[in-house]
């Protein structure tokens, strides 16, 4: 999917000697209005070096806003992000097999316990029956 930006303007705030903020302020091509943000590092002289994002679904974007701040419209294509993490959960597709994996064997030794459970009980009431008092 490839997302055409207008960068509108940029508000940049030092929170210590070593971070920042970078607030952009875009307009896409369908005219909505949005505002992204990312904590700067900053360098001896205060100059922001690099950007992070709060949120994994953003990073693409605010690491192509910070290397093309200085221009007005940036393209960006999202597909090969996509296809690695989920929109919905903000992981990795690894991390979601990993953790359907770890549910399955979850579900796995429950299903065991349970029929040992009834495996046991179902042996203790023969056991039971075949001692009744007469």
């Amino acid at each position: 999917m490839l997302k055409t930006y207008m960068i509108e303007k940029v508000v940049e705030k030092r929170l210590s000697d070593t971070e920042g903020t970078m607030t952009f302020h875009l307009v896409d091509e369908n005219g909505d209005c949005r505002t992204v943000s990312g904590i700067t590092f900053l360098d001896e002289d205060k100059k922001a070096q690099g950007i992070s994002s709060e949120t994994i679904r953003e990073l693409p974007l605010i690491e192509k806003l910070f290397s093309s701040r200085n221009k007005t419209i940036i393209d960006i294509e999202f597909d090969n992000f996509n296809k690695v993490y989920d929109r919905d959960t903000d992981k990795t597709v690894n991390q979601i097999a990993y953790e359907k994996v770890l549910q399955m064997q979850k579900e796995q030794k429950l299903t065991h316990r349970i029929a040992n459970f009834f495996k046991k009980a179902s042996s203790n009431s023969t056991n039971a029956e075949s001692v009744k008092p007469e």
